[in-house]
């Protein structure tokens, strides 16, 4: 993966990390932009999805699920550890197994890991993904491109849907189009690129003042304009800045970017052992946001170290598919 762009799955991580703390009673300390951080993932999947299918495209759908679901099921069952003990069997064993295959709940009742509605729109753009693959690596991209556009725009009469949010991934597909398959402007390169990711960063912010964009309507048409395309400048330029040498260097960053999936999934947890906090007033809640932040990220680190991403390696050999050196030291994609 592209370093910059490993760099920019850290900043997003930590922004979605950010924005829930923000909301506890504790902190009550407003942090709304970092909500976007879904949109630059969303962005981010669309883009390095199309890169890494293009390399190994073999076993495709089941590396992604390998990626995804086993980490998404013991982060899960550790949920299910803290929260389900008061409840009686049958509402645990409920909940648990709702929580475990992302089924919607009686009453709205979300995930145990909350941000699992998330995922749902990760696998379906890789399930569709792989139906486009069986028109060959290089047409993929392409062929995805409708079917995203359609689910995302058009409804289907006694279907749920659309889902304008399959737009971001469409997006991601589209920078890869042009930054790897079509004439990308070597203007861009570098400095350049660099300008176009602070653009996007600063559009980011400043749509949904402009707007009025609530951030609680989440899954809105109007999340992909504030949001959706503003992060699709940021990843470009990103792409850009590093064809023209201006790349991340620093391990720190690209450890917390291979570490953003488990950073992800495990801050749910950690907000829910923080809901009995008093709330505070400033500077307090600023200390408590940053030291609950800081102590999220290294205990998912760990976890990515130790669990996930030797899960991920160990399952991958077991399909007798095992990539190549220089692949496995980029961790997982």
């Amino acid at each position: 993966m592209r370093t910059n762009l490993q760099g920019l799955r850290a900043l997003a991580a930590v922004g979605v990390v950010v924005f829930h703390v923000g909301l506890l009673p504790a902190t009550a300390m407003p942090f709304r932009i970092g909500a976007a951080g879904v949109d630059l993932f969303f962005v981010l999947s669309g883009y390095i999805i199309a890169y890494s299918a293009t390399r190994n495209a073999q076993h495709f759908l089941a590396h992604r699920l390998i990626r995804v679901i086993p980490a998404y099921w013991i982060a899960t069952i550790l949920a299910a550890l803290f929260t389900l003990q008061a409840m009686d069997p049958a509402g645990a064993s409920g909940w648990l197994i709702q929580s475990l295959f992302y089924l919607p709940g009686p009453g709205g009742r979300p995930a145990l890991i909350f941000v699992g509605w998330t995922l749902v729109y990760e696998l379906a753009f890789y399930l569709l993904y792989w139906i486009a693959l069986r028109f060959g690596t290089s047409r993929a991209p392409i062929v995805a491109l409708a079917p995203l556009v359609a689910l995302a725009l058009v409804p289907v009469p006694r279907m749920p849907g659309p889902w304008p949010l399959l737009l971001e991934f469409a997006l991601g597909l589209g920078i890869y189009l042009l930054a790897e398959r079509g004439r990308f402007p070597d203007r861009l390169a570098g400095p350049p690129g660099l300008l176009l990711s602070g653009a996007g960063l600063i559009l980011l912010l400043a749509i949904p003042r402009l707007t009025g964009y609530d951030p609680d309507d989440y899954q809105s048409l109007d999340r992909v304009l504030c949001w959706g395309l503003p992060a699709t400048a940021i990843i470009l330029g990103l792409v850009a800045a590093e064809r023209g040498g201006l790349a991340i260097r620093s391990k720190l960053v690209l450890r917390l970017g291979a570490a953003s999936y488990a950073i992800y999934l495990l801050h749910p947890i950690a907000i829910g052992q923080l809901l009995w906090l008093a709330p505070e007033r400033p500077p307090v809640t600023w200390l408590l946001c940053l030291l609950a932040t800081a102590v999220t990220v290294a205990i998912a680190v760990g976890f990515h170290m130790a669990i996930e991403a030797p899960l991920v390696r160990r399952l991958r050999r077991l399909m007798r598919d095992r990539p190549p050196v220089a692949q496995r030291t980029e961790r997982t994609a």
